[in-house]
């Protein structure tokens, strides 16, 4: 989903970060799913290079000035499509104090802050970046990602990255104000993500721009704090991780009750050995719940997949993407439960997230929406229901190809949508689609192409 999730995983396979150029070229191939993953790959190296380049300027630069630093970085990176030539904000009565320092980031030009931040990803990554333009809509995602490298916390507020988006934010600049209201999160603001915490109720710190410096998309204002990453390596309980693994063991021989001891005692050690709020322990949450969900046990699987959301948020932060996925996890339980409005919430919630975390049209964001839309069914909700089938068929189109297996599937079930909704003449035209691209693919005694066939004939018979 993002670079914490890509670096994560990259560590547990034994991959050292220094190998994401070889990642990014081994991706660089048509496959759609290759191409997001090479995507993301080279904004990690850009946003961890921007962050190399940062910290040079800053090393030597007195405290007052830093956020005037920071600013005017982010701007030659990111606001170069609202401000070609930005210039550095500074107080020049204050640098008058400190004649003898490094002020070297104010000749910092977008081109120069390009070819620095080439430097590093060939001399770090051995990969030749072409264009560190970052991709269009993707800009707060490459803000999220430097912001949580040199732990920036800027003020919380719509930043205008392109000349269209500031028009639009300077009309609803004032409707905006007036109804704003900040949703909560198992008893959190939103707004508490690492790289916008405080500001919380404090007067407005933004003074007017003056008219050279409006047109920029950062100011050193925006930026409230810059907090200290500390890099740690918690030890592991092999202990707990032992008992849990006995318990897999046992439940995958059939010896449900052993099993479900081993998973109890697993938990309560890791509650003891690591404390309650502990990312260890989020994730024996949620894998428990997952086991528990197997067992047939939904309410303690409800109830577990609850507390790794919680401990999840707490711990690992509310925009990170294994707080994501708990919450899609928790949808899925709480329908299986026949609680389908609370899922569909969590599942709300969690598209939410993904679009600040990732953007939008994430290749594994077809099952969600496709999940979304087979809940709105059994609620009756079949015109919302056809809405969700639509946008998760456009996606999967993008992805796997309009002839693909994935693609005929979704097909088929738009087309039930469509029946329901009573649209005879739309639901023959994509179970049509559906039924050639599984003969095309599987073959015409294939079940899936049975089953459409028959489809088929039942709906061109009702039209």
């Amino acid at each position: 989903m993002d670079g914490q999730s890509l670096s994560s995983l990259l560590h547990k396979r034994g991959i050292n970060i220094r190998y994401l150029g070889e990642i990014a070229r081994l991706a660089d191939k048509p496959d759609p799913r290759l191409q997001a993953l090479k995507h993301l790959a080279i904004q990690e190296m850009i946003s961890r290079a921007f962050k190399h380049v940062a910290n040079n300027k800053l090393r030597h630069l007195p405290p007052p000035f830093a956020g005037s630093c920071i600013a005017h970085l982010l701007n030659c990176l990111l606001g170069t499509d609202l401000n070609q030539k930005p210039t550095a904000e500074l107080d020049q009565s204050l640098k008058l104090f400190y004649a003898e320092d490094d002020f070297s980031f104010e000749q910092v030009t977008p081109d120069s802050l390009r070819d620095e931040i080439k430097q590093q990803t060939s001399m770090r990554y051995r990969f030749v970046i072409q264009s560190c333009e970052t991709q269009p809509g993707k800009q707060l995602q490459m803000l999220r990602e430097i912001c949580l490298k040199l732990g920036l916390q800027l003020e919380a507020r719509e930043y205008v990255f392109t000349k269209d988006s500031g028009a639009a934010a300077s009309d609803t600049a004032s409707s905006s104000s007036e109804t704003l209201v900040v949703p909560t999160t198992n008893g959190h603001t939103s707004g508490s993500k690492k790289k916008k915490k405080g500001g919380d109720g404090s007067p407005s710190r933004t003074p007017a721009a003056s008219p050279s410096t409006a047109n920029t998309t950062f100011h050193p204002d925006d930026v409230l704090n810059m907090v200290p990453i500390v890099k740690e390596a918690s030890p592991r309980s092999m202990l707990a991780e032992e008992a849990l693994d006995a318990g897999r063991i046992s439940i995958a021989q059939d010896q449900k009750e052993l099993g479900q001891e081993l998973l109890l005692e697993s938990l309560s050690l890791h509650e003891q050995i690591y404390g309650v709020l502990h990312p260890e322990v989020a994730r024996v949450y949620y894998t428990l719940s997952t086991l528990y969900y197997g067992l047939d046990e939904k309410s303690a699987a409800v109830e577990l997949a609850r507390k790794a959301v919680i401990v999840s948020e707490r711990t690992l932060g509310v925009d990170n993407a294994e707080t994501v996925l708990g919450y899609l996890n928790l949808s899925l339980f709480e329908h299986a439960l026949g609680n389908t409005k609370s899922a569909l919430g969590y599942i709300r919630h969690a598209l939410d997230l993904w679009k600040v975390v990732y953007g939008i049209k994430h290749p594994d964001s077809i099952t969600t929406i496709n999940n979304a839309a087979v809940m709105l069914q059994s609620m009756k909700q079949y015109h919302e229901s056809r809405l969700w089938f639509e946008a998760s068929l456009a996606i999967c189109e993008e992805v796997s190809g309009k002839q693909s297996i994935n693609t005929a599937t979704l097909l088929f079930q738009l087309a039930q949508a469509l029946a329901l909704e009573r649209e005879s003449k739309g639901a023959v035209n994509r179970m049509r689609e559906a039924f050639n691209i599984f003969k095309a693919e599987l073959g015409a005694d294939d079940r899936n192409t049975k089953e459409a066939e028959l489809w088929l004939d039942q709906l061109t018979q009702s039209a």
